[in-house]
């Protein structure tokens, strides 16, 4: 690829220290990638997207002002800037495995550690440009697929491939504006369903699994937990169809999320007053699910919860068993 065009790529590139941001100045200058801006907080990153336009963002994971992670898990989400599919990549002082499952978990398409040097950073930029992942969307994740080819091949999750104009400029490429736009839309719709389609399965997953443990007197942290689950993802779902041709939906998602509310904040648990607030929460759950799933029957739908929750159990189940083992060799 001609370095020649990289001086079009607008990158945006951020980090509490003074010295990093000029390192980054004189690394991507030096390259050829002459529009950068750079930033030092978290605060007023919203705004800073709008403006800068970037192509792609290089960000410190411990930026002040916020959680770096949890912002770009919701630029991912659309709730952040106006381009979920932007390129991001991380920067850390320290690769420990917990903070590295955050960065992935939000949806970054690649973390570096520091410090840098020309050669990696440029590298991972023309990867991105070149051989970027195209996005999975599930119940708690929307980003690049981050599974192994292998791990891929046999998977019915749909691949979406993003609007990626880094590449269309690193190439040298006229970009239709109005062919890109189409291709945002398209990708953006895509997203949506998908994204639909996936919380009204987590809500009818954790109500299968809730209901049961309240009608019991079986309510503990990991329960309250779910049932916070459910309260998100039924406002993931209001939130998405705001506005939109499936505003109707919100007859279904208003008493859901009343209910779930009413009973996390109630200490009853099988009490009779209770027990008609979880009959409201099951069926209305269901019918969310239904709703969202128009070409499946109720009966295939049911057995994909059941599934579902069958493999959460046993996965829980080990974790718990692996966790007794280590805590007995302690």
């Amino acid at each position: 690829m001609n370095p020649e065009y990289r001086k079009d790529v607008r990158i945006l590139y951020g980090d509490a220290n003074t010295g990093m941001r000029h390192l980054y100045k004189q690394a991507l200058s030096g390259a050829g990638f002459t529009q950068q801006r750079e930033f030092d907080s978290l605060n007023g990153f919203t705004d800073l997207l709008a403006v800068a336009r970037p192509d792609i963002i290089l960000m410190d994971v411990t930026l002040p002002g916020g959680d770096a992670c949890a912002t770009i898990r919701a630029l991912r989400h659309g709730l952040v800037g106006s381009n979920p599919f932007l390129p991001v990549i991380f920067t850390t002082w320290e690769a420990e495995q917990a903070l590295v499952r955050r960065i992935a978990d939000s949806g970054a398409d690649d973390v570096l550690v520091k410090p840098l040097n020309t050669r990696t950073l440029i590298e991972r930029i023309e990867v991105i440009a070149n051989a970027r992942k195209p996005f999975v969307v599930t119940a708690d994740y929307i980003g690049p697929d981050r599974r192994k080819a292998v791990d891929r091949g046999s998977s019915i999750i749909p691949l979406i491939t993003v609007p990626n104009p880094l590449r269309a400029k690193l190439h040298g490429e006229e970009i239709d504006a109005q062919a890109a736009q189409q291709a945002f839309a398209a990708a953006q719709a895509q997203v949506q369903t998908l994204r639909l389609r996936q919380s009204a399965f987590r809500i009818a997953f954790v109500a299968q699994q809730v209901v049961p443990a309240y009608r019991q007197g079986k309510v503990d942290d990991g329960v309250r937990a779910l049932l916070g689950d459910l309260i998100e993802s039924t406002q993931d779902i209001g939130r998405r169809v705001l506005d939109t041709e499936l505003t109707h939906v919100a007859k279904l998602c208003d008493p859901l999320l009343s209910t779930a509310r009413q009973i996390a904040s109630s200490q009853a648990t099988a009490q009779p007053e209770n027990s008609k607030q979880l009959d409201l929460l099951q069926t209305l759950a269901e019918a969310v699910l239904a709703f969202f799933n128009p070409d499946k029957q109720a009966s295939v739908l049911a057995q994909e919860v059941a599934s579902a929750v069958e493999r959460f159990r046993t996965r829980q189940a080990a974790r718990t068993a692996n966790a007794a083992a280590l805590s007995s060799r302690g």
